[in-house]
């Protein structure tokens, strides 16, 4: 850990505790009010940027590399098949590494590719309100918000369908490690890591004999320049694929609809302009983004906000306080599914922005038109379920919910789902 210089010491703090990972705009809010640009992380020693403007000018400063394994070693977990994970993906590299394998998924992640998962997420989110109807009481991600975008991912790469529920246990347990880890959860981090690099590694082995028209046959003929994906780095990506493939989007649908629930009004709205649903799901991202913050290391010496910044240092950028930064737009806590410029950085900015961002939209827009459409009411089944903590995924405990089908319900319309 860096030694703090005397501008950190006397930043205001935000600990990453429960209080933040459950209620991370009240943790934040009183230092906007105070007209704060920065915090520190007590329990990393770091500095975290909560601005609109630092924030989305950080994320495009080439002064800031990706994290790499840098969070977790920070944290005393330098081993273990989770990290190694970590020090081979995409999203935690910088170039040249990161440029080489975004170009190669780039090139398999063709628009032909893109263009035959909208009638599919469309049948697929169908089959589930149709099965959710027939029960009246469902568990929102059980049935439906992790569902969907897992077997969307899982059709794209061909996965037997066998096989969802047990891809679906492993990015739950993976997602334990966004925070800070105990050792107990590292152990069961880095099982589920074994668990999806065994299965990748069959899979592939698999469809080098039998290839098909999927993205993974495509990622295994994948060349570019003569640079082919190495074994390893092809595991990483497949295991990339399936794990942020359908986690955020999950949250995205849980937090979009926990939302709507809590303005009735706007819900109300929604219901009666369904056209208004590709702005909405833009509004839904601004006010509870489904990652709450995103970690960086400074390349160099430098000072960012009036902060000093030692080279090596880790610094977050805090997604959620960005997008309700006052300074960025007018009225940042009210949430209006009709606001005219609803911009956020929840994909986040420069080059790592999400390259899966227009599945994610397509997805959530095809999710919200099919659940306002098949259900003339949706409420809370019981108690208003309770944010989770110790974890930088913004997700619900539990959702909790109880469905009326629509009666006389026309063929479904399609307006919505297309590309961003």
């Amino acid at each position: 850990m860096s030694s703090e210089s005397s501008a950190q010491k006397n930043l205001p703090e935000l600990p990453f505790d429960d209080r933040y990972f459950r209620s991370p705009h009240a943790a934040v809010a009183p230092l906007l009010a105070a007209g704060a640009r920065a915090a520190r992380v007590p329990e990393l020693g770091t500095t975290i940027f909560f601005r609109h403007a630092d924030v989305a000018a950080l994320l495009q400063d080439g002064r800031f590399g990706a994290m790499n394994a840098h969070y977790y070693e920070q944290q005393g977990w330098s081993e273990g098949l989770y990290v190694d994970w970590v020090r081979r993906t995409l999203v935690f590299l910088d170039p040249p590494d990161h440029d080489r394998l975004r170009a190669l998924l780039a090139r398999a992640f063709t628009p032909r590719q893109v263009s035959r998962i909208t009638p599919v997420t469309r049948e697929i989110a169908e089959t589930l309100a149709e099965a959710a109807a027939q029960r009246g009481e469902i568990d929102l991600y059980e049935s439906f918000a992790q569902k969907l975008p897992l077997q969307v991912i899982c059709s794209l790469l061909a996965i037997p369908s066998i096989d969802f529920d047990a891809v679906g246990e492993w990015t739950a347990d993976l997602s334990l490690a966004t925070a800070t880890p105990t050792p107990a959860v590292r152990l069961q981090v880095d099982q589920a890591m074994k668990n999806f690099d065994d299965y990748a590694r069959r899979l592939i082995a698999e469809r080098r004999l039998r290839p098909g028209d999927d993205l993974l046959s495509a990622l295994i003929a994948v060349e570019a320049s003569g640079d082919r994906l190495s074994p390893d780095e092809l595991v990483a990506m497949v295991v990339q694929l399936l794990y942020a493939g359908h986690e955020t989007t999950r949250n995205l649908i849980g937090n979009g609809l926990f939302t709507l629930l809590d303005h009735p009004e706007q819900l109300a709205h929604l219901r009666q302009t369904p056209d208004q649903i590709p702005n909405a799901v833009e509004e839904m991202l601004r006010y509870e983004p489904p990652i709450l913050f995103l970690t960086r290391v400074a390349r160099e010496d430098l000072e960012w906000a009036g902060v000093p910044i030692a080279a090596g240092e880790l610094v977050h950028v805090d997604l959620a306080a960005a997008n309700r930064d006052p300074a960025a737009r007018p009225d940042p806590l009210r949430f209006d599914v009709a606001r005219a410029d609803p911009h956020h950085l929840s994909f986040g900015w420069g080059m790592h922005f999400c390259m899966g961002a227009s599945v994610a939209r397509m997805e959530a827009r095809v999710a919200f038109a099919t659940l306002l459409e098949r259900f003339a009411s949706i409420e809370h089944a019981g108690e208003r379920p309770a944010w989770a903590p110790a974890t930088a995924l913004r997700t619900l405990e539990d959702f909790p919910l109880r469905l009326v089908p629509a009666p006389n319900r026309p063929q479904p319309s399609r307006p919505a789902a297309g590309p961003s």
